[in-house]
């Protein structure tokens, strides 16, 4: 074990000595599994009978990362997963930058900010809205690094089996979705020529004050048809991947649909006065303005998870209130009214991290964000140390100095 990893295991078991996590709901039912700051291997088929016998394990043992299971088992220590038993699981649900396209191009607080925005979406949209879930049952917990876990605790859900799950991935994704069922179509006239009738139809827009997808596509059609006005097609194709490949007539002609005037009001406003996709002179144009809604909306208002922790029924996931290995920041539990305000490079910074300033080398110029202060690093500087854990965590600093720096 190297200084780097002998300066944080330090830091985590004065933690762990001074502020123990709490035990989760049913702990006795629950596997636990670790990693170590001093050996490079997981040990999990754990189970603990008490909060006094997870608490000496994580003083004595001092893990680089902690993690339960979503899972409850008959025999949360048995070698297999076979021999647990499985009774049961909680809902989870993980968001993390992974998962967000273009939070790697983003500094690590505004990708956490990003973040923070697809979760409130999830919370407020999906969960508490469409489906309906009890504030009291959710468990928003910051994962020490890159993200955010939910955990939903609702015993009307623990049967649920992976491919149940799934259904309520797929929802939250828009994975699927019908837009069949979101804009059926109907008749608006009939007329008879040479003895055959012949129909006129329509596609129908969700009304005003419409629920779920439908009144989320009704929201993306607002906004679809606002980010395209005024737009030439190289800014366009620029902003909207899905008019790749499709000719600038027909573009133009969706355009000229949507935005030419009558009377007083053009071709988007009437179509969405009238609750119907009416505005389009030939059909290639409604189907290219229907790929559009299907490739560039249902992305834009769905929500950003990760698709497998949800589905899967015997998931390991970080324990609260301990300590992040690549971060040093706290796993931290919240509830819903406590989330808009709290800034994780703040709230999420154990306390016990003093003040005293530490030497460190970083390797390339760089600019940390932690606990209210912004630090501009490069080369031997001393920090705080509870800067230094959070840049050695990250591997932005380390504690040894090359020879011929200190030279």
């Amino acid at each position: 074990m190297g200084p780097d990893q002998a300066f944080m295991r330090d830091w985590f078991q004065r933690y762990y000595l001074s502020q123990p996590p709490r035990p989760p709901e049913r702990m006795d039912r629950r596997e636990f599994g670790f990693m170590f700051f001093d050996r490079d291997y997981v040990q999990r088929h754990m189970g603990f009978e008490t909060p006094g016998h997870m608490h000496s394990f994580l003083q004595g043992q001092v893990p680089s990362h902690s993690y339960y299971s979503s899972a409850y088992y008959q025999f949360p220590g048995a070698g297999t997963m076979e021999e647990k038993k499985w009774m049961g699981a909680d809902l989870i649900f993980d968001l993390d930058a992974d998962h967000v396209k273009g939070a790697e191009e983003l500094s690590y607080r505004d990708m956490l900010a990003r973040i923070k925005v697809e979760l409130l979406r999830l919370i407020d949209d999906f969960l508490l809205g469409d489906l309906g879930f009890d504030a009291s049952h959710l468990r928003i917990v910051f994962s020490g690094g890159r993200g955010y876990h939910i955990h939903v605790m609702d015993a009307r859900l623990a049967g649920l089996r992976s491919h149940e799950r799934r259904e309520i991935v797929d929802y939250i994704a828009g994975t699927d979705l019908n837009l069949e069922w979101v804009f059926p179509e109907r008749t608006t006239a009939s007329k008879t020529f040479q003895g055959r009738v012949q129909d006129s139809r329509v596609r129908s827009m969700p009304a005003p004050g419409s629920g779920g997808w439908k009144g989320r596509m009704r929201n993306g059609i607002m906004w679809l048809v606002e980010e395209m006005r005024s737009r030439d097609l190289p800014d366009l194709r620029a902003r909207l991947p899905a008019l790749n490949g499709v000719s600038d007539a027909i573009v133009e002609g969706m355009l000229t649909d949507l935005y030419s005037r009558s009377g007083s009001r053009d071709g988007a406003e009437l179509m969405l006065s009238g609750n119907a996709l009416s505005a389009f002179s030939d059909r290639r144009h409604i189907d290219l303005f229907l790929r559009l809604l299907e490739e560039e909306v249902v992305p834009r208002f769905s929500a950003e998870i990760d698709e497998p922790v949800t589905s899967d029924i015997k998931r390991l996931i970080r324990l609260p209130l301990s300590l992040h290995g690549k971060t040093g920041l706290r796993v931290t539990p919240m509830e819903r009214d406590e989330l808009d305000a709290f800034d994780p490079l703040r709230d999420a910074v154990p306390d016990i991290y003093p003040d005293r300033r530490v030497e460190v080398f970083v390797r390339k110029p760089s600019v940390v964000e932690i606990k209210d202060q912004r630090f501009v690093v490069e080369g031997v500087c001393d920090v705080p140390t509870y800067a230094a854990m959070f840049m050695i965590g990250r591997r932005i600093a380390t504690l040894e100095i090359p020879l011929d720096v200190r030279s």
